[in-house]
């Protein structure tokens, strides 16, 4: 099946493949040894329509990307409600802070906006390319993957400049900067790829799975989440050789280190967290926040870490759950 990013409508999908699977998915369920918590609705603050990314500032704020609304809303450190929604052009998907902006892709409008944290206000409105969707910050740079142009581009975060574009192939999505390259994930291909920031020399993986998404570097390997297979997979991050394999039942999205080393997953039922033990390669505790069924990418979730809190979004209930990241069991911390 092809999956590609479509525009939101008022009864359509966001993102790629719309609409569920023939039949129920395989039962993998977690190993044995994997302890879980459920929360029958986990704290949770109400946002514009349709959220879909999450990022957390040095200030402590976390700000969500509302794909449905067209709005990217500030929730302040210890706030209950957002306290500044900036009106955004097009569908914006995700969103880095960092180099004192906060970072917005425009999937529509082939953008890449630069907000001012402050005042809300849009400064830069940098032309990627079609369909941007993933966003990150590292090494300098803002970097951009446009899903239909295939192309990671890397941004000066002080003049705006396109400085480089590098050719990842039409279907990537997401963008993650680890500790020597910056990683691509080639959702259509189901590859990875690595782009040497120095050189820009491009490695590219086998296939490792089926649509690698969500990736965060930690306890020596590239994680990835890859939601329809229900799976973690752990690459060596220079050669993106697979090497371990994580059964993580519900539909993995998107991942985040926690302080302790260990990898936080979201999938999207629930939504729940799950964590990995990266020594171990195994899931040692879940966290149900909510009850919502599974998105088979009509949609995406995202994850953010802020005040020792996990924040993710969910899309279908205009919400951003925020809870402990030591309440997902399993924790070091």
């Amino acid at each position: 099946m092809t999956h590609r990013a479509v525009l939101l409508v008022a009864a359509g999908c966001l993102v790629a493949g719309c609409g569920g699977p023939e039949e129920s998915p395989a039962d993998t369920s977690p190993p044995s040894s994997e302890s879980s918590a459920a929360t029958a609705d986990a704290p949770s603050v109400a946002v514009e329509a349709g959220p879909v990314g999450v990022t957390a500032d040095d200030e402590g704020s976390v700000w969500v990307v509302s794909a449905g609304a067209g709005a990217l809303s500030r929730i302040p450190d210890g706030g209950s409600e957002p306290d500044l929604v900036v009106d955004l052009p097009g569908v914006p998907l995700r969103a880095v802070a960092a180099y004192d902006a906060v970072w917005t892709t425009s999937f529509d409008r082939g953008l890449l906006l630069a907000v001012d944290p402050g005042s809300g206000r849009i400064g830069r409105q940098v032309p990627t390319g079609k369909e941007p969707e993933g966003v990150a910050a590292g090494f300098g740079s803002v970097w951009v993957v446009t899903q239909a142009a295939g192309d990671l581009v890397r941004v000066d975060p002080r003049s705006g400049r396109v400085e480089s574009r590098t050719d990842v192939g039409a279907g990537a999505r997401l963008v993650a900067v680890g500790r020597d390259a910056v990683h691509v994930a080639q959702f259509e291909d189901d590859r990875v790829l690595s782009v040497d920031p120095g050189s820009g020399r491009v490695t590219r993986s086998g296939e490792v799975c089926d649509g690698p998404q969500g990736m965060a570097e930690t306890g020596g390997l590239l994680w990835v989440a890859c939601t329809p297979d229900d799976l973690v997979v752990g690459l060596d991050p220079a050669t993106l050789r697979l090497r371990e394999e994580v059964e993580v039942a519900g539909q993995p999205d998107s991942v985040a280190v926690d302080v302790d080393g260990s990898l936080l997953v979201v999938t999207s039922e629930g939504p729940t967290l799950a964590r990995i033990d990266p020594d171990e390669a195994a899931v040692v505790g879940t966290l149900a926040l909510s009850d919502e069924l599974p998105l088979y990418d009509e949609a995406n979730l995202d994850v953010a870490l802020a005040g020792g809190q996990a924040w993710v979004t969910s899309y279908v209930a205009d919400r951003v759950h925020h809870v402990p990241v030591t309440d997902v069991p399993g924790s070091q911390s």
